[in-house]
């Protein structure tokens, strides 16, 4: 019950804090998201986001993912993205190794390079 309510508090009553003001422990120790592990080689191979949210069940579908980034309902480390072509650079990631995913107002996903 307790890590919920903190869980709930980092994401939701900060969700105007940046991202980066997360700790790596907190990133690490949250519960309660989609935690998802990619391979190093494959993110710096340059995925594009369409086909990471697909591949990795964020969105059942690439048309389903397009629809949503273009409706501006879709965020990384809280930053609204709406281009559909975008390919995720290690500068995006947070202690570089994180990216935290947000589908509409209340899903959460923490993608893990390593």
């Amino acid at each position: 019950y307790e890590k919920a309510i903190e869980t709930t508090d980092k994401l939701f009553a900060t969700k105007n804090a940046p991202a980066e003001s997360l700790s790596e422990e907190d990133l690490t120790n949250i519960e309660g998201i989609v935690k998802i592990q990619i391979s190093k080689t494959d993110f710096d191979a340059g995925i594009d986001v369409v086909s990471l949210f697909a591949a990795n069940n964020i969105f059942a579908s690439k048309g389903e993912a397009k629809k949503m980034i273009e409706g501006g309902g879709v965020s990384i480390n809280r930053n609204k993205i709406t281009d559909t072509k975008l390919i995720p650079s290690s500068s995006m990631l947070l202690h570089d190794k994180f990216l935290l995913i947000q589908k509409g107002k209340k899903n959460y996903y923490l993608v893990e390079v390593s």
